[in-house]
């Protein structure tokens, strides 16, 4: 075992989303080492290398890793907050054990724009068919992550399929 303890110091309210908190945790172990290795393993991560800070999402929670600490946002409440936090100790202890067959990943992962996402999409003409008004929107909500690709229903018709190969690399940041 790599990280021994996680310990939460402090939860708040959530900023970014109402009846939400968030929470900062210690990590009784530096974790610098392990970064470029979390890194490959989450494929979400979006990580700086020289910053020494990875952010990544599970579910809805934003969660970001330093050196000694993780800060998460958007959790559902304090036992939401224990779970997370016995997670994030349980993926480093994972990755810990799992490193010498993963090939560290220094560089940072690009996150696709919402115009990057609208220029693969099959149909521009605003169909609504996702719930949305336009592609353009259902591609912004995509990156903000309230939307999956699974909600446009055109991208699965035939005909599409190099379309959906090239969107599905694509979203892989941002799950």
């Amino acid at each position: 075992m790599f990280l021994k303890d996680i310990k939460i110091t402090s939860v708040a309210p959530c900023i970014v989303v109402p009846n939400r908190i968030r929470f900062r945790a210690i990590f009784s172990d530096d974790i610098t080492s392990l970064m470029p290795y979390l890194n490959a393993v989450q494929k979400n991560a979006v990580y700086n290398h020289e910053g020494k800070v990875l952010s990544m999402t599970k579910d809805e929670r934003l969660i970001t890793l330093y050196p000694w600490e993780v800060t998460v946002a958007k959790a559902l409440s304090e036992e939401d907050a224990d779970e997370t936090a016995a997670w994030v100790k349980d993926l480093i202890n994972k990755t810990y054990v799992d490193r010498e067959t993963i090939e560290p990943v220094y560089e940072r992962r690009s996150r696709p724009t919402p115009l990057v996402l609208y220029g693969w999409l099959p149909q521009k003409s605003g169909c609504r068919r996702c719930g949305e008004q336009t592609c353009l929107a259902f591609a912004a909500q995509m990156v903000n992550g309230g939307k999956k690709l699974e909600e446009c229903p055109v991208i699965w018709e035939p005909g599409n399929e190099d379309l959906l190969e090239s969107l599905k690399e694509m979203v892989v940041v941002l799950v």
